[in-house]
């Protein structure tokens, strides 16, 4: 086992009174957030999908080495420092770091200056000796070690007596010093209930890209998404208020929140703001849907692959081990090939009359049918009209449906018919983002008076 050299050496906060309060709270974030930029950023095209996830990840780290600033001030030097990244800085892992080292010491000259510390001082933030800048000298394999073990809810002394080292031995690996070699990888592996090739030498400065970014959502039980928006107060990530107000898709199945890159993969999308959708299966407050939605990088990151083996809702008095994902115990893929497109559905037909709106666009959307036998409701609020315009000089016309939703749902339909060529609105529409499909044809044809939504109105059935 060669001794392998690192730019840092490991500080303990409690030996430097300079850092303030630093310790296994502050250190297990900021590990789990380098290693999830790494696996989001590395090798990948800037996009807004991976700006915004870089903007929430880097702001974790810094609420922990910049502890004395509020919020809202490193969340705008966050945003700045992430709009003004190229794709070089987001090159491979190793890149990834330096740009994390290079805005957090920027950072950290201005906030020494902006608070008045100096060296010695409580709260002072070392631009050469505070502990965060080892944490982001450790190597991929080093990250791994760390998060896994942690997940497994393993001491030191226990791994290392299941492997046959110490647990100082173990320190050494987890902190850069030294590495294992073949049979200790392979006996590490069956200890932490992994496939060893997740642990295989050839790995060891290769970030695992593999748990950031999927096709589609690796629950148990995949299926359909709801779209929705980022959080509130997110600043203008893409080009299109429809965009953003539709980038989040949560999995019907577990709740787990993602963003789509412009490759098509699915991204793990870090806590914010976000709101579970007042439509679709996620509000029915199910479960798992508000379990995920709390979900913070303190926890096992992305959510949809660890599950804990106690009730996700109550804290147990011992901390207890993840079950290991599925995608963990088979051995690692790469992912250098692109994601297959998803079919676009055929395109709704442009005008039809009235009672033929369903019918002939029931092909569209798989909820279309639901419209054909929805129950009438008798109760007051029980039934919506939508009232909109639908062709150029025609008075304004009344159309009434059994809910909200359904309301939105035929709107987006109509609106279609003028939005056929635009690729976004196809990508909201075969998505169920009835809202933001409407939002998207008013931000194209803003002095329209071709369609317009004018508003939703509770109605009951003997008013119409």
């Amino acid at each position: 086992m060669a001794p392998v050299r690192t730019a840092a050496a490991v500080a303990v906060g409690g030996e430097d009174r300079a850092v303030g309060s630093w310790g296994k709270q502050q250190e297990r974030p900021v590990v789990r957030a380098v290693d999830v930029l790494a696996g989001v950023l590395s090798g990948a095209a800037v996009d807004s999908a991976r700006q915004v996830i870089a903007s929430r990840v880097l702001l974790v780290i810094e609420q922990q080495v910049f502890s004395m600033s509020e919020e809202s001030v490193l969340a705008e030097s966050v945003e700045a420092a992430v709009r003004k990244v190229t794709a070089w800085q987001w090159a491979d892992d190793a890149a990834v770091r330096r740009w994390l080292a290079e805005v957090l010491r920027t950072h950290a000259l201005a906030y020494n200056e902006y608070h008045d510390v100096w060296e010695g001082d409580w709260g002072y933030v070392d631009p050469a000796g505070h502990p965060v800048w080892a944490l982001l000298d450790l190597s991929p394999f080093s990250r791994r070690l760390r998060l896994l073990q942690e997940a497994r809810a393993k001491t030191g002394a226990e791994l290392g007596r299941e492997i046959g080292v110490g647990a100082h031995q173990l320190g050494h690996w987890a902190a850069g010093r030294t590495r294992p070699g073949a049979a200790e990888r392979q006996a590490l592996a069956r200890a932490l209930g992994i496939h060893p090739g997740w642990l295989d030498a050839s790995r060891d400065q290769l970030p695992d890209v593999q748990l950031c970014r999927f096709r589609s959502c690796p629950c148990e039980k995949p299926t359909t998404m709801t779209r929705g928006s980022l959080g509130r107060g997110e600043p203008g990530w893409y080009a299109s208020a429809a965009e953003q107000d539709a980038a989040v898709r949560w999995c019907d199945a577990c709740g787990q929140s993602w963003l789509q890159d412009s490759g098509g993969w699915l991204l793990p999308l870090p806590p914010g703001q976000e709101q579970i959708p007042y439509t679709g299966v996620l509000a029915d407050g199910s479960h798992p849907a508000i379990y995920v939605h709390h979900r913070s990088l303190n926890e096992a990151w992305p959510p949809v692959l660890w599950r804990p083996g106690h009730h996700p809702l109550k804290k147990p008095r011992k901390r207890t081990a993840y079950l290991v994902p599925a995608l963990l115990t088979e051995a690692p893929r790469s992912l250098s090939a692109r994601p297959a497109a998803a079919p676009r559905p055929e395109q709704p037909l442009g005008y039809i009359r009235p009672e033929q709106r369903v019918a002939a666009n029931a092909s569209w959307c798989r909820t279309c049918r639901t419209l054909l036998d929805a129950p009438v409701a008798t109760e007051p609020g029980g039934l919506w009209v939508l009232l909109h315009r639908s062709e150029r000089r025609r008075s304004l016309s009344t159309w009434s449906y059994p809910s909200e939703q359904d309301a939105l749902h035929a709107a987006a339909h109509m609106a279609m018919g003028w939005l056929d060529d635009d690729s976004l609105a196809q990508d909201l529409f075969a998505d169920q983002a009835h809202a933001q499909v409407l939002a998207r044809f008013l931000e194209l044809h803003p002095e329209t008076d071709l369609f317009e939504v004018a508003e939703l109105v509770p109605m009951r059935a003997d008013q119409f």
